[in-house]
């Protein structure tokens, strides 16, 4: 515990780091108005007149967080070369696309005419969570091969050599406290259990192993989420820009929150912050994977209660 609170000091000791901080929140807030100011995601990115103008709406969405947040950086670091460089901003437009068409994939139409009306809700989850994995996990993996990053690193923080995991255990055991209070809120009991919305029919016969299966594709998608989020924009992005990769991440973090609760998506930039520093210094996602999915598994328990 006593490393991980030496990184976390490390990191925010640095010159410009209250910079950072501030104009990533104001980034942060302001995209959160703005998506609440047009009816929140569902309403001004997927009811578009049609699909090409959804796709183009988060190519601008994602690119403005991500591709903004390393502007950013360029302008607090004029003097770093690693910011300008061709390779990182290839990776960024790599990042932007892949996250875009995996935001912007909708199942529905795919089983509207071939699954029964009682199991088409499950069926669009199990499509669309493990849709995160065919349209975002698998070509990272390729992204790594074709950038010969696996060279340099196992595959994007699939490594425990330099990590302790015991202590991201005592971090999700801290995290109880918070998520007790978002619980009680209005917004968090609307969504959570996320399993308590999938309109199977009552007292179907195989509706327990159908709510397993789909606990377990949700789980998935947030392992992706991690490889993607902390492996991926950290751990590629660092060999050119060290830690000024950290904002980034965060940036587009928080965007991809917009449909959550609004405690939750602010949340988000801090939480993606801590895992960000983490995955950097020790080169691993493996305790981003314990506390992001712990706290998944744990909203879902709390909203069961």
């Amino acid at each position: 515990m006593k490393k991980i609170l030496s990184y976390l000091r490390d990191f925010v000791r640095r010159p410009r780091f209250v910079w950072e901080l501030t104009v990533g929140l104001a980034f942060s807030v302001l995209a959160l108005w703005f998506n609440e100011s047009r009816g929140g995601e569902s309403v001004w990115i997927d009811g578009s007149a049609t699909q090409t103008a959804r796709l183009l709406k988060y190519l601008a969405l994602y690119g403005a967080a991500f591709g903004g947040g390393y502007g950013l950086q360029m302008i607090f670091y004029p003097q770093e070369k690693g910011l300008r460089d061709a390779r990182l901003w290839l990776g960024v437009g790599v990042a932007v696309v892949l996250f875009s068409v995996r935001a912007w994939f909708q199942p529905y139409p795919l089983i509207r005419d071939h699954i029964s009306p009682e199991y088409q809700t499950i069926v669009w989850k199990y499509l669309y969570n493990g849709g995160g994995l065919v349209l975002l996990g698998i070509p990272t993996l390729f992204f790594w091969l074709l950038s010969r990053d696996f060279r340099r690193m196992p595959l994007y923080g699939f490594s425990i050599r330099n990590a302790s995991l015991r202590p991201y255990f005592v971090l999700l055991a801290l995290m109880l406290i918070p998520l007790l209070w978002a619980a009680q809120q209005p917004d968090f009991q609307e969504m959570y259990p996320r399993a308590a919305h999938l309109d199977l029919p009552p007292g179907g016969p195989h509706n327990t192993l159908l709510t397993a299966i789909y606990e377990t594709v949700y789980s998935l998608d947030y392992v992706v989420t991690e490889f993607f989020f902390r492996g991926f924009l950290i751990l590629h992005f660092a060999r050119f820009a060290g830690e000024k990769v950290v904002l980034p991440m965060c940036m587009f973090y928080v965007v991809i929150h917009f449909d959550k609760p609004i405690a939750e998506a602010v949340s988000s930039f801090f939480g993606g912050m801590i895992l960000g520093v983490l995955s950097l210094r020790t080169g691993s996602i493996y305790g981003g994977i314990i506390v992001h999915l712990g706290i998944a598994l744990l909203m879902e328990a709390l909203g069961i209660l």
